[in-house]
């Protein structure tokens, strides 16, 4: 999806979408999977595929113009991650705003599933080196420029300078970015988003990558709102619901430099999203959909790490055959990614 509104940037490298790479621009959704993926594209299937119009853009009595899409399971998608699903967002386009709702349901009467989920935004700026990022001082962040060390941000605005590929964990519901087009500012307001995706390949990373121009790195920046450092565990029967707002203009500048993050050992506390609705939806008393199954964070946590151990092992034998018995996680239950019992 990409609009004018908020700015967007787009690659002006020749992009085809062919169901094989998503066009370098807009706001890609990243689902189910984040990053390199055994099973399937890097960054999930969501972002290559066609989507269904559900309810076609339609001016609402307030002025405010909706539409819905969606996306559901398919023999390519069962090709990747053999899953009933529903993806479902729902767009609003204000004067200054641009709301995206979005639903994941699991529509299966005795499968759990985990997933991923993140908005890959493209803002586009006059010079990344000028813009300023609120709202992630003090948190944690995987690097990955340094093989995924942990760091913590000791910065009250982040600046880009360089190759930045950075996993914010725990962030705030929301950030500023100052130094748009036009010296524009941008809110970024998210719910049940705990993580924050910063992202630029700066020169050298940028000539690596086919749709992307060499020269184009100063003119773009990714702020992305996600859940991607831990797993979404959705229960048979449910839905997870997040969103995002961007709102441009009208905000006090940020000024400041900052000073650079201190090295943080390789663990970090994890805590479960804050399940909060939009502002105006909590002023008339409505609530996000329950999405988080009520069990400790540790004990899902320590299912989806049993998971992943049991695809590491099931990648060294055929995938018709049994799961391996050599690994700790015995439950008998289903793997909620490959539906083999552990």
């Amino acid at each position: 999806m990409s609009t004018s509104f908020f700015l967007s940037f787009r690659s002006s490298k020749q992009a085809v979408f062919d169901g094989k790479k998503p066009i370098r621009g807009g706001i890609p959704f990243v689902f189910p999977q984040f990053g390199p993926w055994s099973f399937g594209p890097s960054h999930g299937f969501a972002r290559i595929i066609r989507w269904n119009l559900e309810k076609a853009p339609e001016r609402l009595p307030s002025g405010d113009v909706e539409a819905i899409f969606s996306i559901m399971d398919s023999e390519f998608t069962r090709s990747m991650w053999n899953y009933a699903f529903r993806l479902t967002y729902r767009l609003i386009l204000r004067e200054k705003e641009l709301h995206f709702n979005i639903g994941v349901y699991n529509p299966s009467k005795d499968l759990t599933f985990s997933f991923n989920l993140l908005l890959h935004t493209y803002f586009k700026v006059p010079d990344v080196r000028r813009c300023q990022i609120t709202g992630l001082h003090g948190c944690t962040f995987i690097d990955k420029t340094r093989d995924g060390a942990i760091f913590q941000e000791g910065r009250d605005v982040v600046t880009i300078g360089e190759w930045t590929d950075r996993i914010y964990q725990n962030t705030p519901q929301e950030h500023i970015i100052t130094n748009v087009v036009s010296g524009r500012k941008m809110r970024v307001q998210k719910y049940n988003f705990p993580d924050t995706v910063v992202w630029n390949p700066w020169i050298e990373k940028a000539k690596e990558i086919a749709d992307f121009g060499d020269d184009e790195f100063p003119n773009m920046v990714c702020v992305e709102s996600g859940h991607v450092s831990s797993p979404v565990i959705l229960l048979p029967g449910t839905a997870f619901e997040a969103s995002q707002i961007l709102q441009r203009g009208g905000l006090q500048e940020v000024e400041g430099e900052g000073q650079a993050g201190q090295r943080m050992p390789n663990s970090s506390n994890r805590r479960l999203p804050v399940l909060s609705p939009p502002p105006q939806e909590r002023a008339e008393g409505k609530g996000v959909v329950p999405v988080w199954p009520p069990a400790p964070w540790l004990a899902l946590n320590n299912v989806y790490m049993g998971e992943m151990l049991h695809h590491r092992l099931l990648l060294e034998h055929r995938k018709d055959q049994p799961a391996p018995s050599d690994h700790p996680h015995q439950c008998g239950n289903p793997c909620s990614i490959c539906s083999l019992n552990l």
